[in-house]
């Protein structure tokens, strides 16, 4: 049976305020580092937050207990529009007012406005979570996005009238240039002034890039329930196996979908191709194993299945804007 825990019970809003309930702060504010905080059920969280008028950023790295756990908001007026970028392990969420959850996996985001509180979060056990987390306030994002566009004539009326709303059915796949960002974020220089400027910015550039993504995406509902259903399911496989040696027969096989259908309709679902994706995991997992490990670069690019450390630097770079060596030092 999992733990039922309040959010609040796991952490000290003092120091570290859950991100949907910071409105409109009195000034900018940013912690001298990271604060790390232990709970026996919940596990270890290092959390690293950064604060503005409109915005709310928040780094978090999350190590779960023993135990899978059922995180629940308490009730309450729900002033901002909230986003997710998931870049390892994996949560599912319900929100109040959505007719659908949320499954948040490796290298995925996605965009939320919910005025009712009780969200739940399912997490498991033994896992370790990244995540960059994003609060904006709902008239700043309002007035950000204009009304140019169905998307946005979309989004401004569910704000404006207190309705649920999410950026689309289900998640979207993290593109190499959001890599990029999220990436300049957790590694922006500067100080004071300087560097505020420098993450907002950043992130107004995330919200571009992923509205843009909403946009083009075709909604899930192109892909009939059978063949979604399938396409999830390979999802997870590729979760746990993208270290393989995968071919489009091999995943047709494992999907028991056709060729075609598996190409078109995980394009359709997670706005990316199936071995984009695949690259994308494997970049995360390199970066892991470059900040996390002494394995030499070559053994980084062997493991990821590169033959040759070049091209691994190549594709690294072009990735996540960095080389690997520079991550190293």
């Amino acid at each position: 049976m999992p733990v039922n825990i309040k959010m609040r019970e796991v952490f000290d809003f003092d120091v570290v305020p859950h991100p949907k309930h910071i409105v409109r702060p009195l000034q900018t504010t940013h912690a001298g580092g990271p604060s790390v905080f232990y709970y026996e059920k919940a596990g270890r969280l290092q959390v690293d937050n950064i604060a503005f008028p409109h915005m709310h950023v928040m780094n978090m790295g999350w190590e779960t207990g023993n135990e899978d756990l059922v995180l629940f908001d308490e009730p309450m007026p729900g002033e901002t529009v909230n986003i997710n970028f998931q870049m390892s392990g994996m949560m599912h969420t319900t929100f109040p007012g959505l007719h659908h959850d949320l499954d948040m996996r490796n290298a995925t985001h996605n965009l939320v406005y919910i005025p009712d509180a009780g969200d739940m979060h399912r997490v498991r056990r033994n896992q370790t979570l990244s995540l960059l987390h994003i609060s904006i306030d709902k008239t700043f994002f309002v007035n950000a996005i204009g009304n140019n566009d169905a998307w946005s004539e979309k989004a401004r009326k569910a704000i404006a009238s207190q309705k649920a709303f999410s950026g689309m059915t289900g998640t979207v796949a993290i593109t190499p240039q959001m890599q990029q960002l999220i990436h300049s974020i957790h590694n922006c220089g500067g100080v004071g002034s300087m560097r505020n400027l420098l993450v907002q910015s950043r992130v107004l550039e995330l919200l571009t890039l992923q509205i843009d993504q909403f946009t083009k995406s075709r909604t899930p509902d192109a892909v009939n329930d059978k063949d979604a259903d399938k396409l999830r399911s390979l999802k997870c496989y590729l979760d746990e196996h993208f270290l393989d040696d995968l071919s489009l027969a091999q995943l047709s096989k494992v999907s028991l979908l056709n060729e075609f259908k598996l190409k078109k309709g995980f394009k359709t679902l997670f706005g990316s191709t199936v071995f984009n994706y695949i690259r994308n995991l494997r970049m995360q997992y390199a970066m892991r194993l470059l900040k996390d490990t002494s394995l030499t670069i070559d053994e980084v690019a062997d493991i990821t299945g590169y033959e040759h450390q070049q091209h691994f630097s190549t594709a690294f770079k072009k990735h996540f804007g960095v080389s690997p060596s520079c991550v190293r030092k």
